[in-house]
């Protein structure tokens, strides 16, 4: 079962996410902000990171620490969302270690396709 870690700070729509991930058989734990992930992620191995990327400095340390795991150990993919993206941002995102940007609100299908592209889940 892949374990995956969603960080979201509303709780509507991490309900909303954690029932697509359910959906996909992942064995989900939400945290509200990049520093309670950071922790987690200190704690645990998810192989999957999900994560709202409004608080982007966090965002930044929250990648940069998961790049450095990666160096001794698998890292998770991580796929980041915002609603208003920033192109600057999001291709920063990426330079930085996440696998993918998502432009919210996405819809399930969506996320299905970005996790199977990222090897999440089987094609």
């Amino acid at each position: 079962m892949v374990r995956c870690l969603l960080v979201e700070k509303n709780a509507a729509e991490r309900s909303r996410i954690m029932g697509f991930l359910n959906g996909f058989g992942f064995e989900c734990i939400a945290r509200e902000g990049a520093d309670d992930a950071i922790r987690f992620c200190q704690e645990s191995q998810p192989q999957v990171v999900l994560m709202e990327a409004s608080a982007l400095p966090a965002t930044k340390e929250f990648l940069r620490l998961m790049s450095y795991q990666g160096r001794s150990s698998k890292r998770p993919i991580v796929i980041l969302y915002s609603e208003s993206p920033d192109l600057s941002a999001m291709g920063s995102s990426i330079i930085q270690g996440a696998s993918d940007f998502l432009v919210s609100p996405f819809d399930r299908d969506l996320l299905h396709f970005k996790l199977e592209q990222a090897g999440a889940l089987p094609h």
